[in-house]
């Protein structure tokens, strides 16, 4: 396979241990750029070289099918690996990698800042302290970043990876920045841009697809309507409007319009259900792709802002809605996208800069430089012109609000990692998207609401369609109409969440909604047109929920059924998981962090090791010994007298369970327990990295509960280290620094200074090293668990 000489240069730079900004052509590569260096490590196995997972990230706004697609073509025909990687897609409406399981993963932005801000818009709450790890120990690929929220995501976006600077490798990618500003993030983020010098970006001229393809420019100063779309169209056309509804209105214009003849219009917007989105998706690339014959027959697409990226298709004749120039050479790379084609953008005035407010300068420069160049063909440079003049004074502003606003920034990053969400500000919230569902019996949906059918919407037209439909004493007699769905605060041992819904009263109460439940009387969807609001209807998510088994997601899933089982076993169990697949995905950023601090070589596994072996100490404690021997009574299956139970019996399928556990007192909590009994054995290991301590003793602490502060008081009988003792020998790594013969637990709990062991998020070194290790120890927790209680 033969790379260009730029995919070269960003490969090299990566594997030498720099960060790379990228800017090229669309269509020329980008993908590849990113993934073949990622994908030849993987397949080699050089995990000490390059991390064994890639996070792909993309702007909310689409996240198609086809990057799975093509990193799949790249695998398996361009660089025909031995072994396909495991590849998922990650984001609210295709939820299909929750926890960052897999080899890749594409996903939102909004799903990888939240995951590392510790509120992922994937998991409950207490499981909010899983997918940070995940992404510190990945290769991190952010394509088109230019199209990120410069007031919250651009600049959550950039303080991570600055955490994240020697630990985690990343690669920004854009068509369209202005060159100041790739100057300036390169020097903020220490990292190296391709093309570097005058030298590549001629080369960049010289691709085959830049250098034989041709793309016109016009400024018909005239609103865009059907009919100029009719007049212009020849065998191929693209409409690509700023807002869903100016997109259903003109996709109903051309259905209706006497001159259409034979030709098949779509519709493509972010407001179908998936399935019906990949169904649009498929035939948009059977008659738009590179290998058609798009001489013949005659199609129209009317999309918004989802074909920006990720769909790698070709037009004749674009027509678009005035918008950023970043926006409109994005869309324009659509038009002409292939070699040895020629094509035509024809770019209309608007009335209203939705939704892009906040950009009216932007848009008005954008405006008056492409009349100024009607008609002119423009190659890759004269596009990064316009760029310039149309962002380069607003890129230089975001820029100096970034460094006036560090600071306040970190400061709001650090309450979301502490579980103080109000605090957190506008960290991602701003350009992310709200999931909502159609429902007139939302109760029907509480077994598992994230499996109903769901919708986008962004929280700015959310709010105002709520505002709207509250006033309206029509629509909203006093039955409730909308309702956001609650998580009921548990630390129970399950990671199963209970969920509640709300009503609605004010359309604040919808901010920060994972999901938003309205009634069939104010929106209605169908395959054709999508989501449709402001229009009754008969569809109910009820109808058309799917149930989805505990195996069908990734990684250990949540488990509901347990068996009695031992607590030496378990531990093993969980240890065993640890050892052979959860410390693999961590090692390279674990050995990275330790050189980065200055901590021994080998400290944080060993860290892990003692959280895995610690984690349940706690259960040793008389009150949980006693309830499992209440509760197996009640059931029937009495314990033995000095067994040391880990789990017991427990099918949350089974009802008779279910009413018997409600009637039971409540199980004593172990989890911060455990961390507060084994601190004078952790203290006693890294007595000389006080970072390290508390990151083992807060993953400890918060196997069950992402937030979790608080202890109980508890008793743990002398006869409890004898089983402590057989599970420390599990670990060889650990006979130098622990006598199993000599353990001593904190058996006085009251003395524990809890609040100077919990990690401090204000600690980078030490905040990564804790998101490590609890990843490490809540995956094992759920392999182990699993695998005990099928082997049970």
């Amino acid at each position: 396979m033969q790379l260009y000489e730029y995919q070269k240069t960003v490969a090299r730079a990566l594997r030498g241990g720099k960060n790379v900004i990228l800017q090229a052509p669309t269509g020329s590569g980008k993908t590849m750029a990113a993934l073949w260096p990622f994908l030849e490590s993987w397949d080699r196995g050089r995990s000490s070289d390059f991390p064994t997972k890639c996070i792909y990230a993309v702007p909310m706004r689409v996240l198609a099918n086809q990057f799975v697609d093509e990193c799949r073509r790249i695998a398996t025909q361009d660089m025909v690996l031995a072994e396909i990687p495991d590849i998922a897609i990650q984001t609210g409406e295709r939820p299909h990698d929750r926890e960052l399981a897999s080899d890749v993963t594409f996903a939102t932005i909004d799903q990888v800042l939240s995951s590392f801000l510790h509120m992922p818009f994937s998991l409950p709450r207490k499981l909010a302290n899983l997918n940070a790890g995940a992404i510190a120990a990945s290769y991190l690929v952010f394509d088109e970043f230019h199209l990120f929220d410069p007031l919250s995501t651009l600049p959550t976006t950039l303080e991570m990876l600055k955490m994240l600077r020697g630990v985690a490798p990343f690669l920004l990618m854009t068509a369209t920045f202005s060159s100041g500003m790739l100057a300036d993030l390169a020097g903020l983020l220490n990292a190296v841009v391709v093309p570097g010098d005058t030298n590549q970006r001629e080369e960049m001229l010289n691709l085959p697809v830049e250098r034989s393809k041709s793309r016109y420019y016009h400024w018909p100063n005239t609103p865009l309507s059907a009919d100029e779309i009719i007049q212009k169209h020849n065998h191929r056309s693209m409409v690509v409007c700023n807002r869903v509804e100016r997109a259903q209105e003109i996709y109903g214009a051309l259905r209706n319009h006497p001159a259409l003849g034979n030709t098949e219009v779509l519709l493509l917007h972010s407001r179908f259900l998936p399935q019906d989105r990949s169904g649009k998706e498929q035939r948009v690339r059977d008659l738009f792709g590179k290998a058609v014959d798009r001489s013949s027959g005659s199609a129209i697409i009317v999309a918004t802002q989802v074909v920006e990226v990720g769909l790698d298709i070709s037009a004749e004749v674009l027509h678009t809605e005035l918008a950023p120039a970043n926006a409109v050479l994005q869309r324009a790379g659509r038009c002409a996208r292939f070699q040895d084609e020629t094509g035509h953008v024809y770019v209309y005035p608007v009335d209203s800069p939705l939704p892009y407010k906040g950009q009216e300068a932007i848009i008005q420069l954008t405006g008056e430089w492409l009349q100024d160049h009607d008609g002119k063909r423009l190659s890759f440079l004269a596009e990064q012109a316009l760029v310039d003049f149309a962002h380069g004074d607003s890129d230089g502003k975001i820029l100096q609000g970034l460094r006036a606003t560090t600071w306040k920034h970190r400061q709001r990053m650090q309450a979301a990692l502490n579980g103080d969400r109000e605090s957190a500000g506008d960290l991602v919230r701003k350009i992310t998207s709200q999931q909502i569902t159609i429902s007139a019996n939302p109760d029907a949906l509480l077994a598992r609401p994230f499996a109903a059918p769901m919708f986008s919407l962004h929280p700015g037209t959310l709010q105002g369609k709520a505002k709207a439909w509250l006033e309206n004493t029509a629509i909203s007699p006093e039955n409730d109409l909308i309702w956001r769905l609650q998580e009921a605060d548990s630390e129970q041992e399950s990671d199963v969440p209970h969920y509640f819904w709300q009503p609605v009263r004010t359309e604040s109460m919808l901010r920060g909604a994972s999901l938003v439940a309205i009634h069939p009387a104010l929106a209605d969807y169908n395959a054709d047109e999508g989501l449709i609001l402001d229009k009754s209807g008969a569809f109910k998510a009820e109808d058309h929920i799917t149930a989805v088994s505990s195996t069908a997601r990734k990684g250990a899933g949540w488990v509901t059924l347990y068996r009695l089982e031992s607590y030496e076993e378990h531990i093993r169990l969980v240890y065993e998981a640890f050892e052979r697949t959860t410390w693999r995905e961590l090692e390279r950023a674990a050995t990275r962090l330790e050189q980065r601090a200055g901590w021994p070589n080998g400290s944080l596994k060993q860290a892990a090791q003692l959280a895995v072996l610690f984690h349940d100490l706690g259960k040793l404690a008389k009150a949980w010994q006693n309830w499992v021997t209440e509760w197996q009574k009640t059931i029937g299956k009495p314990v033995e007298s000095g067994f040391w139970a880990a789990h017991t019996d427990f099918d949350g399928q089974n009802a008779r369970h279910v009413e018997l556990q409600k009637k039971m007192r409540k199980r004593p909590p172990h989890a911060v327990e455990s961390a507060v009994a084994s601190s004078p054995l952790l203290a006693a290991v890294f007595r000389e990295q006080p970072q390290l301590l508390k990151a083992a003793f807060s993953a400890i602490a918060r196997h069950h509960g992402a937030f979790s502060s608080n202890f109980q008081p508890y008793d743990i009988a002398g006869s409890a280290k004898n089983p402590v003792s057989r599970t420390v020998d599990l670990s060889p790594d650990l006979a130098g620094i622990l006598d199993s013969s000599k353990l001593r637990l904190r058996d006085d709990p009251s003395r524990t200074p809890i609040s100077l062991i919990l990690i401090d998020a204000a600690d980078s070194d030490g905040l990564l090293a804790y998101m490590l290790l609890a990843r490490a120890l809540r995956r094992a927790d759920q392999l182990g668990t699993a695998k005990g209680a099928v082997a049970g």
